[in-house]
């Protein structure tokens, strides 16, 4: 089961406003230990800044489209050699 808390996230260097991010199945935005981004759901295309929390199967987290609520992949297809 995977469960979304969104809250809002501020970060001058990249947007004047604060957005939504979703927290996937973690309740507390300050703890450390996180990666955050954008994937879009595989069902509905729907866009979606995430944070996510738990690494135990990277590349791959389990995700929940918070529009049409069904539970997806999402890929970090960072090149870290850059």
């Amino acid at each position: 089961m995977t469960i979304l808390v969104p809250f809002e996230y501020f970060n001058e260097r990249m947007s004047d406003k604060p957005y939504t991010v979703y927290m996937v199945n973690e309740d507390n935005p300050n703890k450390s230990g996180y990666i955050q981004g954008y994937w879009e759901c595989t069902h509905c295309g729907e866009g979606t800044q995430f944070r996510f929390f738990d690494d135990s199967r990277f590349p791959y987290y389990q995700a929940k489209c918070p529009k049409c609520r069904k539970d997806f992949l999402a890929k970090d297809d960072t090149d870290w050699e850059d």
